[in-house]
């Protein structure tokens, strides 16, 4: 019987996990380099390098993939990927066919103590027991600068390199096990030529064939679906055939679908080839490049975008674009003061994107300074933007402001948003608040 495509995949990692061939003779250890990989995949933790440079030079000497973790502390996302994902046997088993390198800049416990209450193992970090936290630290410090750009990381994110760093596949935020298994079989193809990795990209070109006949159907439905699967496909036809529909001499409703195909948080690829499209001459295809880039949040997208905004004359396209620059950097300075500059007389089509922008920056005195005038505008839907902002920013100032509009305000919209904005503060749940801005403004208006 005939497996579906996504089983199929399934089995075949589950064949390059679990093969039986004779195991390679352990190789010396690299001063400074992690143990043996062999033997940590048998005690069911990935073997992370301690030493920067020094797998670095194991991954050259032994022709190995590299594969870069970054990870923080304390998130829904990156805990489940450290707890679920890292502890999976054979994910492990994958990962030990690479050199790794686990970055993080946060401070653990030692894993283990003996009974006078001194570490036992010299101590090593509770989180990625193979190393220290010093090493995990120091690690991330050589490979931020290696491969990212700018002072924000985003994380999870996760990169397989060849043997010298060059990047074969990025996956940005987080990732599911088997999409991860999967970015393993890609990069041991492309160092190693491995043949169970054959077999599994094998069947993903199944697929990419499918969706490049589909992409080019009549039918915008099956035209659109194609698109969605092209655009996050780890194969090198997929993301240039997308991008042939998005650019000028296609119709404008081809170019719409292909460039929000590519709207997927943390679709790092699709960045670049879409940063030249921000100025385009068509308004609504400038928009959705600005939307598109505002879903996929990656920070190297900012410096264009601020750039994009200084010279962009159309305010409902650069008030798009401020949005995307606030969810791609909500921490730079640089993206809040031009949200400020340009709430300063700004038009009815400029200043609730402005708004949305500000509601997604970290909390600030001069953005919650600014709204406080906005509270006593006459446009209820200009209130509702300043109340959902002061609830984003979630400062005691902001309740404070909030209560005082409420014993006044007589809009029903208003009301419920204020109180939703209070509860939000609490720590309480509201569901959808991210986007409760909605109420006032929808993207579908531009």
């Amino acid at each position: 019987m005939q497996l579906p495509p996504v089983l199929a995949i399934a089995c075949l990692v589950g064949v390059l996990c679990g093969q039986t061939r004779t195991p390679d003779p352990a190789p010396a250890t690299a001063p400074g380099s992690a143990p043996n990989a062999a033997a940590n995949s048998a005690t069911g933790t990935i073997a992370w390098e301690s030493d920067y440079d020094a797998a670095l030079q194991r991954a050259q000497k032994e022709n190995k993939p590299l594969f870069v973790a970054f990870l923080m502390d304390n998130e829904p996302a990156n805990d489940e990927t450290v707890q679920k994902i890292y502890t999976d046997a054979e994910f492990v088993k994958l990962s030990g066919r690479c050199v790794c390198l686990v970055c993080c800049v946060g401070e653990h416990r030692p894993a283990d103590h003996g009974a006078d209450g001194h570490p036992a193992d010299g101590g090593n970090c509770a989180k990625f027991p193979a190393v220290t936290c010093a090493q995990h630290q120091a690690i991330e410090k050589k490979a931020r600068a290696r491969w990212l750009v700018g002072e924000d990381v985003c994380a999870p994110q996760h990169l397989f390199c060849d043997p010298k760093g060059s990047v074969i596949v990025r996956k940005v935020f987080f990732a599911a096990k088997q999409e991860l298994k999967k970015c393993f079989a890609v990069a041991l193809d492309a160092v190693t030529k491995d043949p169970e990795s054959k077999a599994i990209l094998a069947a993903e070109a199944g697929r990419v064939d499918k969706w490049l006949r589909d992409a080019a159907s009549r039918n915008a439905e099956v035209r659109d679906a194609a698109l969605g699967e092209l655009a996050v496909a780890d194969d090198a036809r997929a993301l240039p055939a997308v991008l042939k529909l998005a650019k000028p001499g296609n119709d404008d409703p081809t170019r719409m679908a292909a460039i929000a195909a590519l709207a997927k948080k943390g679709n790092f690829t699709a960045v670049k080839p879409l940063l030249p499209m921000l100025g385009d001459g068509k308004a609504q295809i400038a928009i959705r490049v600005a939307l598109t880039l505002e879903t996929i949040q990656i920070p190297d997208a900012t410096p264009d975008l601020l750039a994009a905004i200084r010279k962009e004359r159309r305010d409902r396209v650069r008030g798009f674009q401020l949005r995307a620059a606030a969810r791609c950097s909500p921490n730079q300075a640089a993206v809040r003061d031009c949200c400020l500059q340009s709430l300063k007389g700004a038009s009815a089509q400029l200043e609730p994107c402005v708004l949305i922008a500000l509601g997604r920056m970290q909390a600030n005195s001069k953005i919650i300074e600014a709204m406080r005038p906005l509270l006593q505008e006459h446009n209820q839907n200009t209130r509702g933007l300043a109340v959902w902002v002061l609830g984003c920013q979630g400062t005691a100032d902001c309740a404070a402001a909030i209560q005082t509009l409420l014993q006044t305000e007589k809009t029903p919209e208003v009301t419920s948003t204020a109180n939703s904005a209070l509860k939000h503060m609490k720590g309480e749940k509201v569901d959808g608040w991210d986007n409760l801005f909605s109420t006032y403004f929808s993207d579908s208006d531009y």
